[in-house]
């Protein structure tokens, strides 16, 4: 071998560094390995090359703990001394490796500093060096060698998530019931949550059948005494029986004229301290499980397993940060003596779940520097031509955004950015600016949407500004005409001397001209393509994709965003991630905490402000009357329900019924039209095309007009169901009015809404700014909802980190994950071996989104 280290080497580190995903280079290892080998016999003796051809076959179908061996095994086979063949590297049963992408071409990492590759076998996450005489295995052990736990109860706990005891040491309570303060009863007052130590004096059953029945124990102390209320428990008269010592504690409520605690917490005075007299937690349950058992099982495996749990964050990170220890924080946690103890439990365990995101995220930015990408500079005049024929002049925060963009794709490592910027700011032009950048150096790209509907906005919005310097349309029947097929290491020049093209490629199109597009990107012909999903088809092969432009980011998922990304031949091409729903700023760095991130965070000027009242239900009918009105002026309206068709579940406006309504009795001199997502893609685009050009004065639509939809034309958005809807999906669907220079308004109605709900009425109609209505939707509904279930890989990890609030944690687990891996970037060293299994268990399920 020469003196340098092979490819193979650096590609093998960078693999175990990042999780053994199978993503450091396009098309996965067995891709590179084909390339490899047919470059190594110079460098590489020919048995090593066979033996790590067997080690690493078959590596995309392996487990992630069988690639560590296999890539163990290679590691092996390419040291020096371990030039003496096969025998180097035995892997039973490995096969020879084949290419699972063979039409794509392999990328040739930067040259990087090599990182540590081999790591021992890690714990589970959660676990660090254990402590000493103390059996760790022991927490991965079934939940039954707790004590009490037999089969009825382990089946309980299972359904409930919890299998091992490590799994009940990390339960997380909901909230807590803080029943610390202990009074005698004559100090007792309503409302007051309190403990009470007495002994019983009385016990009155009311009659009654036993599951409607009540049960009220009297109670007393030196100072006086106290009812205590039970509920369908006849059973207890016969636990509380007169003359018993207990512990009882919960709210003082008046009762029958008198003072008393009903269903309270209780317990013998001689075992007190599990269910009373304490901070109390109030866990998640299921059927057949209560919170008296869970209460008993938890504390047991505290008392017998805390120490157990061993500790990834190093002593002088603790310190340094003012961290409980781990073990420390699980009997906070569980058994904390006040709130306050709890809380520090609480935010230590949080500081571990924010420590293993960043370095998820640090990581895959560390691999991702490690990998060339198209420097697209060469783009710049075709850009700035862009940029000066633009029928406005570009806001402050337009022009900064474009800046960042193009700093990124003018560098040789791949951009993977989001672009964050509320309804109407002004994406799809810095957007456009970024592909013709890419056009202009040779390379392609793509912009994808979610919706048709959305992908055809952005190509009229951009189509005339692309012609304007040269583009032409790419038409499929006329695909036979356009022979240029250019070289695949394509140059400014062969751009100069060729028409740049633009084409539309969606899941509606006809067969024929979906082939015809997908063979012409093939080739090379198109440069710029707008696009849906069909985009990521497996027909539809890029010749040099450079910039993919994915648009509202959190309607993919992860896979899907990937695919398009990878779908490339040569260098990774660039991700532009954009989104027009406002993001909290930590939620948004705790969902893409693994990309850069760009806000436009200025509207350009003329936009009109819009107007939002929120009715009462009797104001269906002046609704109605003020869409009758602007329409009279020659605007238009949009109607939205929540639902397409009526449904017996949920009591909600439909889409389909409201129309023939409208239609048939309320609005029957005008044009009322229906578009909702059930509809084939070609009426779609019909009633589309009807609406904007003002055949249609009224539309009925579901949230399928949330994004995409530009009618300067409509001025009113009436929401039937407001309250169906969050904060942000509300603050969209006001964004497509206000577009045209008359005045706009958006009508809130809902007929019943909950608390909540009238919450969110209240601050969309109080306030137009996208992200204070964002933070607000995120403490009124949690993260869980923010985004559905798209990203719930990544929000799904924590259990005990607070996403709304403040942003300290967070910046203190990003300034110890760069800390750690600038000292030790593959998390080799001994002290980081659990931090690594942290970080890649939170890898493994942040990226099943």
């Amino acid at each position: 071998m020469t003196a340098h280290p092979d490819p193979l080497t650096r590609i093998l580190a960078l693999e175990l560094a990042n999780g053994c995903r199978d993503d450091v280079v396009i098309g996965g290892l067995s891709a590179f390995l084909l390339h490899w080998r047919a470059t190594a016999a110079t460098t590489v003796p020919a048995a090593a090359v066979d033996a790590i051809a067997r080690a690493l076959g078959e590596y995309a179908a392996l487990s992630p703990a069988d690639r560590k061996r296999r890539i163990a095994a290679a590691q092996l086979a390419l040291r020096p001394s371990s030039a003496a063949g096969p025998a180097a590297a035995p892997v039973a049963d490995a096969a020879p490796s084949t290419p699972t992408h063979p039409r794509r071409a392999t990328t040739q990492p930067r040259q990087a500093t090599p990182t540590p590759s081999a790591a021992p076998t890690r714990p589970p996450i959660g676990a660090g060096p254990p402590e000493r005489g103390v059996d760790q295995g022991a927490l991965d052990a079934s939940v039954t060698t707790l004590s009490g736990v037999g089969a009825k109860l382990r089946a309980d706990l299972e359904r409930l998530g919890l299998r091992t005891v490590r799994d009940v040491l990390f339960h997380a309570p909901l909230r807590y019931r803080d029943f610390s303060r202990q009074v005698p009863i004559a100090r007792v007052r309503p409302g007051d949550e309190v403990t009470i130590g007495a002994r019983v004096v009385e016990v009155r059953r009311a009659p009654g059948k036993a599951v409607r029945s009540v049960l009220t124990i009297v109670v007393a102390d030196d100072t006086g005494r106290l009812a205590l209320t039970f509920f369908n428990q006849p059973y207890l008269a016969n636990e509380l029986r007169v003359g018993r010592a207990i512990v009882a504690s919960g709210r003082a409520e008046v009762v029958g004229g008198r003072i008393g605690l009903a269903s309270p917490e209780w317990e013998p005075a001689a075992s007190a301290g599990t269910h009373t007299g304490r901070v109390v937690p109030i866990y998640p349950l299921v059927a057949g499980l209560g919170q008296r058992t869970l209460r008993r099982i938890i504390a047991a495996a505290v008392a017998q397993h805390a120490d157990a749990v061993g500790d990834p964050v190093p002593s002088a990170v603790r310190a340094a940060e003012g961290l409980l220890g781990r073990a420390e924080a699980v009997r906070a946690l569980h058994l904390g003596a006040s709130l306050a103890e709890v809380e520090r439990g609480r935010a230590r365990l949080a500081f571990d779940e924010l420590l293993a995101l960043q370095l998820w995220a640090r990581r895959r930015r560390l691999a991702r520097a490690a990998v060339l990408a198209p420097d697209l500079s060469a783009g710049r005049p075709l850009q700035r031509a862009f940029i000066a024929q633009l029928p406005f002049t570009l806001t402050d925060a337009q022009e900064r955004v474009v800046a960042e963009i193009e700093a990124d794709l003018c560098a040789a490592s791949p951009m993977s950015r989001l672009l964050q910027g509320d309804v109407g700011s002004g994406k799809t032009a810095v957007a456009g600016a970024a592909a013709v950048l890419c056009a202009g150096a040779g390379f392609q790209a793509a912009i994808m949407a979610p919706t048709e509907l959305l992908a055809d906005q952005h190509l009229r919005s951009l189509a005339p500004r692309l012609e304007a310097i040269g583009f032409e349309r790419f038409e499929p029947d006329l695909a036979r005409a356009i022979t240029h097929d250019p070289a695949p290491d394509a140059t400014p020049e062969h751009v100069d001397g060729r028409t740049l093209r633009y084409a539309r490629l969606v899941g509606g199109m006809k067969p024929s001209e979906k082939a015809a597009v997908a063979e012409a990107l093939g080739r090379g012909a198109i440069d710029i393509v707008f696009g849906t999903h069909a985009l990521i088809q497996d027909r539809v092969a890029f010749a040099r994709l450079g910039l993919a432009v994915i648009d509202e980011q959190h309607r993919f998922g992860v896979l899907q965003r990937s695919t398009l990304a990878g779908a490339a031949d040569g260098p990774t091409p660039h991700t532009l991630i954009m989104t027009a729903t406002p993001i909290p700023r930590t939620l948004a760095h705790v969902l893409n905490a693994d990309l850069e991130q760009s806000v436009i965070d200025r509207l350009p000027p003329g936009r009109q402000p819009i107007r939002t009242l929120w009715l009462k239900p009797d104001e269906r009918a002046r609704a109605y009357a003020f869409v009758r009105q602007r329409i009279g002026q020659g605007e238009q309206a949009f109607i939205v329900c929540p639902l397409v068709e009526e449904s017996e579940r949920i009591d909600s406006p439909a889409a389909t019924t409201l129309h023939e309504r409208l239609q048939g009795s309320v609005f029957p001199d005008l044009h009322v039209g229906l578009l909702h997502g059930r509809m084939r893609p070609s009426e779609k685009e019909a009633v589309m095309a009807d609406f904007q050009r003002g055949a249609i004065q009224i539309l009925v639509a579901t949230t399928v007009i949330e994004v995409g939809i530009d009618v300067p034309n409509a001025t009113v958005m009436l929401i039937d169901g407001a309250d169906r809807f969050g904060l942000a999906q509300l603050h969209q669907l006001r964004g497509r009015v206000g577009r045209g220079r008359a005045e706009s308004f958006c009508l809130l109605l809902a007929d019943d809404p909950s608390r909540t709900a009238a919450e969110r009425l209240q601050a969309v109609a109080a306030t137009s700014d996208g992200l204070a209505l964002a933070e607000r939707d995120l403490a009124l509904r949690g993260p869980g909802d923010y985004f559905g279930t798209v990203q719930a890989g990544v929000i799904d990890r924590f259990r005990f980190a607070r996403i709304v609030g403040d942003p300290g944690p967070l910046a203190s687990a990003a300034r110890v994950a760069a800390a750690v891996l600038a000292r030790d970037p593959a998390l080799a060293l001994a002290e980081h071996e659990a931090l690594r299994a942290a970080a890649d268990a939170f890898a493994a399920g942040a990226e099943r989104a």
